[in-house]
């Protein structure tokens, strides 16, 4: 049985090689550049591929707006180095190079810059302040606990993790001791509001701190993954996608 080739499995099926570590990989060139062939390049894939994957996938769509804004802190810095000290131009006569002058002109820039203004908006500008979180997210990493529930941000701060988890574990106490609660919530007998009053206080500060070591532990965690992602680079993913689209299912690659 003849199998298609990696070009052609790529063609048919261009989303099932935008992986997780591929994405990161992606998304890390783009946060540099600021361009999506350029990015699209580095990982091998074409820019179409790229646009269908952010028209499909939120989570990849929201690190791409992140990183769009991270190209454009790169591009202000280029700028400024280049209104202050200019760009040395090579000065060629008759074939020769006879020296060098330095040209001060970023208008180029200025235009990309401009272009990139408009992709930005506020959450990309949160966003791109926890750029390798949102990367930890895009390779597939899972917060830690129940906090990734459908609907809710799957990226909360270290705030609104362990709120919820205080919250979460101040709810179990209530169902396991089996109080009655009113409409708002509230414990409705003041003995029992007063007995549970003492046992939350001492059960309410080992929750915030497991809480905040989950927290810190996943950002280890996840800082590692992308650390491991980047460092590793396209080359062996390269190597890995051609294996394994060069075996589809059905039967090994003859």
């Amino acid at each position: 049985m003849q199998h298609p080739s990696p070009e052609a499995f790529a063609h048919a099926h261009p989303a099932s090689l935008w992986t997780g570590e591929v994405k990161v990989l992606f998304l890390d060139s783009l946060s540099q550049r600021g361009n999506v062939r350029l990015a699209c390049r580095a990982v091998g894939l074409s820019a179409e591929t790229a646009y269908r994957q952010r028209r499909r996938d939120p989570l990849f769509a929201r690190a791409w707006a992140a990183a769009i804004v991270l190209a454009r802190r790169v591009g202000e810095q280029v700028l400024a180095d280049r209104a202050i000290d200019g760009v040395e131009e090579e000065v060629w006569f008759r074939g020769e190079l006879v020296g060098t002058r330095r040209r001060y002109d970023s208008r180029l820039l200025l235009a990309h810059l401009a272009r990139l203004d408009r992709a930005a908006d506020e959450m990309a500008e949160q966003d791109a302040e926890r750029f390798d979180e949102l990367l930890a997210l895009t390779a597939g990493e899972d917060m830690p606990g129940d906090y990734a529930a459908p609907g809710e941000d799957p990226l909360p701060d270290r705030d609104a993790f362990v709120e919820q988890a205080i919250d979460d574990a101040r709810d179990a106490m209530l169902d396991r001791l089996g109080f009655q609660l009113d409409l708002d919530g509230e414990i409705e007998d003041e003995e029992e509001e007063i007995a549970f009053d003492c046992e939350w206080g001492e059960e309410h500060g080992r929750v915030l701190h497991a809480a905040d070591g989950q927290w810190h532990g996943w950002l280890h965690r996840a800082h590692t993954r992308v650390d491991a992602i980047l460092g590793c680079g396209v080359s062996a993913l390269a190597l890995s996608t051609v294996s394994t689209v060069s075996t589809p299912a059905g039967g090994p690659a003859t």
